[in-house]
């Protein structure tokens, strides 16, 4: 969940090189915006654990992500849907299927979430 929200971070700070095709507003993403969000997912996580829960609550990690952390400073309903749009395509329960590989996207290379167990074959997956 962790190299899916890096993505998210990334993905939504590249795209400010755009300019207007990229955000019709210019928007401050910070550290802080993923910082917060990796403790939001990390306390969600600790508490499914905790009480024995399966399913996480994707729909409000989505919205407490999308609409507070990172949302609550974007002002262009049109910015606001293609946040909520990435979001919608990489959180979920999906991104745990094992009968189905999750792709962030497949156009000219193949990006996916690391099948690394240790941190040093993650960090080889990246590079």
């Amino acid at each position: 969940m962790i190299y899916v929200l890096s993505f998210f971070h990334a993905v939504i700070q590249e795209r400010k090189k755009f300019g207007k095709i990229g955000w019709n507003v210019t928007y401050d993403f910070t550290a802080s915006d993923y910082e917060i969000s990796y403790k939001l997912i990390s306390m969600y996580l600790n508490k499914a654990q905790d009480n024995d829960e399966e399913e996480l609550p994707w729909e409000t990690l989505r919205y407490l992500i999308g609409e507070a952390m990172y949302g609550g400073r974007v002002t262009d309903n049109n910015d606001r849907r293609v946040m909520t749009c990435y979001l919608l395509e990489y959180m979920g329960e999906f991104i745990f299927d094992s009968n189905q590989k999750f792709f962030f996207s497949r156009a000219g290379a193949d990006y996916t979430i690391p099948a690394g167990e240790t941190t040093e074959e993650t960090i080889e997956f990246i590079e």
